[in-house]
């Protein structure tokens, strides 16, 4: 039977092979064909989605384990704090420490040290103003001795006048210009400067010995002025002998007048 089929299709293959299947049986086929590959598309990423989510349940299943074991280990843990914490609350004195008693011990604190740094800091600050105001000392001086400006001797005597320490060498020059200087003014300028330190003995002294000495009579009422002013009695001889010198100036005796009776009463 085999071998008559056989022979019957080698005989016939030509009319075989020339023969087309009709197109509505390919369409089919084709349809076929596209579902099936559809199928099996749907089932690998059935099986791609599966195998994610059980995993995701594995993991999900360790977790719940893991978080179950800290939570007993923490319970455990605290248990014995919490135990003995009710103990200690209703039996206070059971845990109680026992209260050691120190010996007293003196403590000798040490006496402070003074600063050395700050100190220095101090005597370098007062050097530096003293080196300014020798500076500035000897400038008002070498003005004060400028004969060919009497605005500079007259500013100079002014400003001597604002200085804080009244020094021998100030108290000096400016006695000097008040006996000799040129200028009346200059010379009543030296004479304000003075008066800022009346109140010293050695400016005492040179105010009284110029006072015998002064021609100026502006310079010379200034001076019974500021001797009045300070109750110098021991001027009382000079003032006898500047009212009967008949070459005193009558201001001059006028103020003289009025001192002796101020100082004698």
């Amino acid at each position: 039977m085999k071998s008559e089929l056989e022979d019957f299709i080698s005989s016939n293959r030509e009319a075989f092979d020339t023969r087309v299947p009709d197109p509505a049986v390919l369409e089919r086929l084709q349809q076929k064909l596209q579902q099936q590959q559809t199928q099996i598309s749907a089932t690998k990423k059935e099986k791609a989605i599966v195998i994610p989510l059980k995993m995701a349940r594995w993991a999900a299943a360790a977790c719940v384990v893991l978080i179950g074991g800290a939570i007993f280990w923490i319970t455990q843990k605290e248990t014995p704090a919490v135990q003995t914490e009710l103990a200690t609350t209703n039996n206070p004195q059971a845990i109680a420490p026992a209260k050691i008693s120190a010996p007293e011990t003196t403590a000798t604190v040490p006496a402070e040290k003074p600063a050395p740094v700050r100190m220095a800091a101090k005597k370098d600050n007062s050097q530096a103003i003293d080196e300014e105001n020798s500076i500035r000392k000897n400038m008002l001086f070498a003005k004060l001795n400028n004969m060919e400006s009497p605005s500079q001797r007259l500013t100079a005597a002014s400003q001597l006048y604002h200085l804080k320490d009244g020094d021998t060498d100030i108290v000096d020059a400016l006695v000097k210009t008040m006996n000799n200087d040129p200028s009346t003014n200059v010379r009543l300028a030296a004479l304000d400067a003075l008066s800022r330190f009346y109140r010293e003995g050695y400016v005492k002294k040179k105010l009284v010995a110029s006072l015998g000495k002064q021609t100026d009579p502006m310079v010379q009422i200034g001076l019974i002025e500021l001797l009045t002013k300070m109750k110098e009695r021991s001027i009382l001889k000079q003032l006898d002998k500047m009212v009967n010198d008949g070459n005193t100036m009558q201001a001059v005796k006028d103020q003289a007048y009025t001192s002796i009776f101020t100082l004698r009463s």
